[in-house]
């Protein structure tokens, strides 16, 4: 995502007709993990090796051949939190036998990550009509305490037609 970001910062300060190609990888070979740490075992069963690639351009002529648009990009930083920091780590088990360890604040740190990003992007990617249902709950249920108000979800299929690009 960083380097989507900076090829996204690189083509707005270029001159037009610019080329990005960002490749990611995953590779576990490094920390891959021999012993018998439960908490560190986990990281052999969900990262594997793989990869994907994107070609990112701001050329004219190219503009009516992407599947894909990208109109933002949103990174969102909780490093400086305790729990966010500890949550994956890499350290030596009880034998000298180094892996990645996960603890189980993973699921509510990636829990409040996913909620913060979803709160930065909605309001660049809902109309105007899902936002002002959404803010009128909210009101109703914070300013008035109603609590028998439920919080409004956006309904993101409809939301596909209005701000979002067309693939």
């Amino acid at each position: 995502m960083i380097i989507v970001n900076c090829s996204h910062q690189q083509f707005r300060t270029r001159t037009p007709g610019c080329y990005a190609i960002v490749v990611s990888t995953e590779n576990i070979t490094l920390n891959w993990y021999f012993g018998n740490n439960r908490s560190m075992l986990l990281s052999n069963c969900i990262f594997r090796m793989g990869g994907a690639a994107a070609l990112l351009s701001n050329r004219r002529a190219d503009t009516g051949r992407p599947k894909y648009r990208l109109l933002h990009t949103v990174r969102t930083h909780k490093g400086a939190a305790d729990e966010c920091y500890g949550c994956v780590y890499q350290h030596e088990d009880g034998t000298g036998r180094v892996g990645v360890s996960q603890t189980r604040e993973l699921m509510a740190v990636a829990r409040d990550v996913l909620k913060t990003n979803i709160t930065t992007l909605g309001p660049l990617v809902l109309p105007l009509s899902e936002q002002l249902k959404f803010l009128r709950s909210l009101v109703l249920r914070r300013v008035l305490r109603s609590h028998s108000v439920r919080t409004y979800i956006p309904d993101l299929p409809t939301t596909r037609n209005s701000r979002l690009p067309s693939s």
